[in-house]
C-alpha cells in the first residue's frame, strides 16, 4: 500500500463546525477537523478513517498523516463506518462501498427493488496498521450503516450492521460475530420487528418505507459477558434487546429512555461506566425537534438505569428552514483519555471534548433550559415500560408531559428497576436518585417487599424492614434537600397471580400500603394513595384486571389513572420550586 502524508494544520472550530451550533458551557471545541469513529494503537497513535482510508496522528489529533489502505479507484468508504482495535492489535475497518451504490427503491412495488446495493466491506490489518489486506466482501444488498463493532472479553468481535429487505420493503439489523480476529464472519438471526418497526406511512417526517423496520443499532457488552442492544425505531424511545452470544436475540422490549427517530451510541469508558450518545425529541408530545440537541447520560449498572439526560450540543432549525441542514446527528465516541471524550458527528459536524466527570451530575446551566427536576424511585410498575405499554405511556412520562401542558417545566427522571424491594433502593440511592441533584422525589414500593415466593412461608421483607427502611429513603433524600413524595402501589387485578403460599396478594400487600400511610402521617410527607383509590373503584364495580397487563403491571388506562393522582399532588410542589428558583 501506497502511503503518503501531508499536514493538516489546527483549524478554527467554526470551519469545520456550523456557526449555529451552541455548546454547553462544560463542552469545549476539538480542534480536530475529522469525524470518529477513532481509536489508539498500540504505539499510542490515535488512528481515524475518512473516505479515502486510514488517518494516524501522533500529536494527539494536532496533524494527521493519510494512509491509504485500499485502491481508491475502487473503494470510497460512506461516512457511516466502524473502525475497531483488538486487544491483540488487530484492526479493523468495516465500510460501505460507495463506488458500488445503486439505489432501487419503489414502495408501490414492494420497496426494495432487484439491483438496489451498497455492500459492505471489512478491511483488515494483523500487524497494528503497517500493513492492510484487501477489503473483503462481507455483505451484499443495501446496507445504509455500519456504525460499530467491539470485541469482547473472550475475544469474540461484534459488528452491527443491516440490510434492506422487500415486501414490505423495511431493513433488519444484522450481527456478524468473529472469532477469528476478523477472519471469518458469521451472521446472527435477523433481527426484523416487522410492524413493530413501524415501515408503513409517514412517522417522524419520514414517507415511505427506506428507514423503516429496525436500523442502526448500538451494543454494549455487559458485565456478566451478555450482550444488550439499543435499536433506533421512530415511537419516541430505543427498542432494547439481549443476547448471549451475539446470534441469537431475545424479543424486542421498549426501554425506558426517551429516543427520537435517530441512533444512539454506547461505549463502555475505563472507569467502568456506559456513556450514551443519542437524539432526544425537543417536545417527546408531539415529536418534534428530532435531531437538533445532542444528548449524553451514564450508566454504572449496564443500562439498567441511567443518569438524567443532558444536552450537550444544540443547533436549533431557524423558523422556515431546512430541518436536515441543523441536525447533530450520527455519533461517536472516543475516550481519548479515561475520563476525556471526544464527541463527533456524522450530520452537523460536531466536533467537541468533554470530561465525563462534569456531566454525572445535572449541570449548573442546562443548555435546554431549567426544569424542576423530578425522579421517580420505583419497581417495574414506576419502570413501566413492556410488552403493550411504551415508555412515553408509563406514568413518570404523562406526568411529565401533564406538567408541561399545565405550564410548569419539568424533567421527571425515570429510575424504576423490577423485581426492586426498599433495601435494594437503598443500596443504590445515592447513585441513581441523590446523585442527580432532584428537587422532588416520587417513591412507590411493596409489591415486590411484600411477595412471598414458592416454597417460602414469609414475605420477602417482613413489614417492619419495610417501613423501617421507607423512613430511611426519606430521611436521606430529605438531607439531600429533596421533597418526597410517598405513592402507595396499586391493587393487583382480580386475576392475578397467587403468592407461594396461594394467597390473594393484595391480603398482604394492604398491610404493607398501611405502613406507608403511617410513615406519610408521621413524617408529614405527601401521600399518592393508588391502593386506596383503587379499592374504592372495585368496589363500584371497576374491574382491575382491565387495569393492568397481568394482573400486576398497569396497562396504558392504569398508567393514565396513576398519572392523574401523581400530578395533583405534585403540581403544586413544583410550582413552589419554580417560584422560589431565582
Amino acid at each position: 500500500m501506497i502511503s503518503r502524508l501531508f499536514l493538516v494544520i489546527a483549524l478554527v472550530f467554526a470551519a469545520s463546525v456550523r456557526a449555529e451550533i451552541v455548546l454547553q458551557e462544560k463542552v469545549a471545541r476539538l480542534g480536530v477537523p475529522h469525524q470518529g469513529p477513532f481509536v489508539r494503537g498500540g504505539d499510542g497513535a490515535i488512528w481515524g478513517v475518512n473516505e479515502g482510508g486510514a488517518l494516524v496522528s501522533r500529536d494527539e489529533g494536532k496533524t494527521w498523516a493519510l494512509r491509504e489502505i485500499y485502491d481508491q479507484q475502487r473503494f470510497r468508504s460512506r461516512a457511516e463506518r466502524a473502525l475497531l482495535r483488538t486487544k491483540e492489535g488487530v484492526m479493523l475497518y468495516a465500510f460501505l462501498n460507495e463506488n458500488e451504490r445503486v439505489f432501487k427503491w419503489d414502495d408501490k412495488q414492494g420497496g426494495l427493488l432487484v439491483g438496489c446495493r451498497l455492500p459492505v466491506y471489512v478491511a483488515r490489518s494483523a500487524d497494528d496498521g503497517k500493513t492492510w489486506a484487501a477489503p473483503v466482501l462481507l455483505q451484499e444488498g443495501w446496507c445504509g450503516a455500519v456504525r460499530q463493532m467491539i470485541q469482547l472479553r473472550t475475544g469474540r468481535i461484534v459488528l452491527v450492521s443491516q440490510v434492506a429487505k422487500a415486501n414490505p420493503g423495511r431493513h433488519v439489523t444484522l450481527i456478524y460475530i468473529s472469532d477469528d480476529l476478523g477472519k471469518s464472519w458469521k451472521a446472527s438471526e435477523p433481527i426484523d420487528l416487522g410492524q413493530q418497526g413501524n415501515y408503513a406511512g409517514k412517522v417522524a417526517g419520514l414517507t415511505g418505507s427506506t428507514h423503516g423496520g429496525g436500523i442502526e443499532a448500538t451494543v454494549l457488552e455487559k458485565r456478566n459477558g451478555d450482550l444488550k442492544l439499543l435499536l433506533r425505531v421512530p415511537h419516541g424511545h430505543f427498542e432494547e434487546m439481549t443476547s448471549k452470544d451475539g446470534l441469537k436475540w431475545a424479543a424486542a422490549m421498549p426501554s425506558t429512555i426517551e429516543a427520537s427517530d435517530s441512533p444512539g451510541m454506547m461505549v463502555r469508558l475505563a472507569s467502568g461506566r456506559v456513556a450514551l450518545l443519542w437524539n432526544r425529541y425537543t417536545d417527546p408530545v408531539k415529536k418534534l425537534g428530532r435531531r437538533e440537541e445532542l444528548s449524553l447520560a451514564f450508566s454504572a449498572n449496564d443500562g439498567i438505569t441511567w443518569t438524567t439526560p443532558q444536552v450537550i450540543a444544540v443547533n436549533r432549525v431557524p423558523p422556515g428552514a431546512r430541518e436536515g441542514a441543523y441536525w447533530l446527528s450520527y455519533p461517536y465516541a472516543f475516550e481519548a483519555m479515561p475520563g476525556r471524550l471526544w464527541i463527533s458527528t456524522m450530520q452537523g459536524g460536531l466536533r467537541v471534548e468533554l470530561r465525563e466527570g462534569d456531566f454525572l451530575s445535572p449541570v449548573a446551566v442546562p443548555l435546554d433550559g431549567q426544569a424542576v427536576r423530578i425522579v421517580a424511585l420505583g419497581d417495574s410498575i414506576t419502570r413501566g415500560a413492556r410488552p403493550r405499554v411504551t415508555p412515553q405511556q408509563t406514568f413518570p412520562a404523562l406526568t411529565q408531559a401533564a406538567l408541561r401542558e399545565a405550564g410548569v417545566r419539568t424533567h421527571v427522571h425515570n429510575v424504576g428497576i423490577g423485581s426492586e424491594r426498599t433495601d435494594l433502593a437503598l443500596a443504590r440511592l445515592e447513585r441513581d436518585v441523590i446523585s442527580q441533584r432532584p428537587e422532588i422525589v416520587t417513591v412507590m414500593y411493596g409489591t415486590n417487599d411484600s411477595w412471598v415466593d414458592q416454597e417460602k412461608t414469609e414475605s420477602r421483607l417482613s413489614a417492619q424492614q419495610f417501613e423501617e427502611n421507607l423512613r430511611l429513603i426519606v430521611a436521606r433524600l430529605r438531607a439531600a434537600n429533596a421533597r418526597v413524595v410517598l405513592m402507595t402501589a396499586p391493587r393487583f387485578g382480580e386475576d392475578n397471580p397467587r403468592n407461594g403460599l396461594g394467597e390473594d396478594p393484595n391480603v398482604r400487600l394492604a398491610r404493607y400500603m398501611e405502613r406507608v400511610r403511617s410513615v406519610a402521617r408521621d413524617l408529614a410527607v405527601p401521600l399518592v394513595d393508588h391502593s386506596g383509590e383503587w379499592t374504592e373503584w372495585q368496589k363500584r364495580g371497576q374491574k382491575l384486571q382491565s387495569w393492568t397487563t397481568d394482573g400486576c403491571h398497569p396497562n396504558v388506562e392504569g398508567h393514565a389513572d396513576l398519572a392523574n393522582r401523581i400530578v395533583s399532588v405534585v403540581e403544586p410542589l413544583a410550582r413552589q420550586i419554580r417560584t422560589a428558583t431565582p
